[in-house]
């Protein structure tokens, strides 16, 4: 009886009985070469020995996946690729919880304590770090973090208005902008850390040494680096997020002392976050009875989305118009475009390498 491995990709289809099944029919092709006869019918001592073999092939191939995973952590690797990684002394970058100025006013002397919970929209909650008093302004600011780790915490200006707990004496609750709040990096953002770190050479502090120290840390998906950007012995990493957009100045802060402490001797380093530069689009379309204005732009967007995640941070490539139209043209229902504006011109878009296209307003208009 003949041995064989299952495809990864034809194990939801394997049963107790298919395996059975196949067992059987190997034996009974190695009886026909002999001449021998065996009872191979359901209910027989035969079926029964398969029935129980088939079982317990069947429990072994379903561990399969997961000992495929453990073996060669993929994008999607979870705690395996976390293990994996520890070989090459690689860890995973944790989150980080953002932090806040909130200022509460109300009655001179009022007691704010540490551990007072301010909330913004519906259950986002920062704690206040320390002691305080309302002054005889009326007002005091107080330092306070988030609940928990993520960007979501990086609330806006005004956000954080409400107390959880009424205090004695406070009147009022303003939050600044909340920065430095950082997801833990994802499968996808670690999978392309290690394979950066296995596929480019890192050494004595060379670019991709400059790449690696940056991802490292919390918030940045992406970092490019440009030597020399300033003269000899200069060093500027660019850094963005997952979403290839901006961070704010607290995580940049975070990667120029992390690389400090790691650079060799001598290099002048700064860090910079990337800028993004919105892109807008307007298109007249002529377009096939029953298509409506709203699919095309809704196809559109996608397809300019797909187009700037594939950009590459740092390269400073330019969004060109043609390419624009390309993909305009080649959207299911257009028949033709009778006038497009890319930022109002119908012109190239110049991108420099410490900026990243980011999608903004895009319309479309049928004739």
């Amino acid at each position: 009886m003949g041995f064989r491995f299952f495809d990864p990709e034809e194990i939801d289809g394997v049963t107790p009985e298919s395996i059975k099944a196949e067992a059987k029919a190997l034996i009974a092709e190695a009886l026909a070469q002999t001449g021998q006869e065996v009872d191979l019918r359901e209910g027989s001592y035969t079926d029964a020995l398969l029935s129980a073999g088939a079982y317990q092939v069947y429990k072994a191939v379903q561990l399969a996946p997961d000992l495929l995973a453990a073996a060669a952590p993929g994008p999607d690797g979870g705690p395996y690729l976390d293990a994996f990684a520890r070989v090459y002394g690689m860890v995973r970058a944790p989150g980080k919880k953002a932090r806040v100025k909130v200022a509460f006013t109300g009655a001179p002397g009022a007691a704010i304590p540490a551990g007072t919970w301010t909330v913004a929209g519906d259950a986002l909650r920062f704690c206040t770090l320390e002691d305080a008093v309302v002054g005889p302004e009326e007002t005091v600011a107080v330092e306070a973090e988030a609940e928990r780790e993520g960007t979501a915490y990086n609330v806006g200006p005004g956000q954080i208005d409400r107390l959880q707990l009424a205090l004695s004496g406070v009147t009022g609750v303003t939050g600044g902008q909340a920065e430095g709040g950082a997801d833990i990096e994802t499968d996808r953002a670690f999978y392309e850390r290690i394979h950066l770190l296995l596929s480019e050479p890192v050494a004595s502090g060379n670019s991709n040494n400059y790449k690696q120290w940056a991802r490292e840390c919390s918030g940045v998906g992406y970092a490019a680096v440009l030597p020399l950007w300033n003269g000899n012995g200069t060093v500027k990493v660019v850094i963005a997020g997952e979403d290839k957009l901006p961070v704010d100045d607290s995580i940049c802060a975070a990667v120029a002392a992390h690389i400090d402490a790691a650079r060799p001797i001598g290099a002048q380093v700064t860090v910079a976050s990337v800028q993004a530069l919105e892109i807008t689009v307007e298109a007249d379309v002529a377009a096939e009875t029953g298509t409506e204005a709203e699919d095309i732009q809704a196809d559109l967007e996608a397809a300019l989305q797909q187009l700037f995640d594939a950009m590459e941070v740092g390269a400073g490539e330019t969004v060109r118009y043609n390419r624009v139209l390309a993909l305009l043209l080649s959207l299911p229902g257009v028949l033709d475009c009778t006038q497009l504006r890319v930022n109002n011109g119908a012109a190239n878009i110049p991108m420099g390498p410490e900026q990243v296209p980011q999608l903004g307003a895009v319309t479309v208009y049928t004739e």
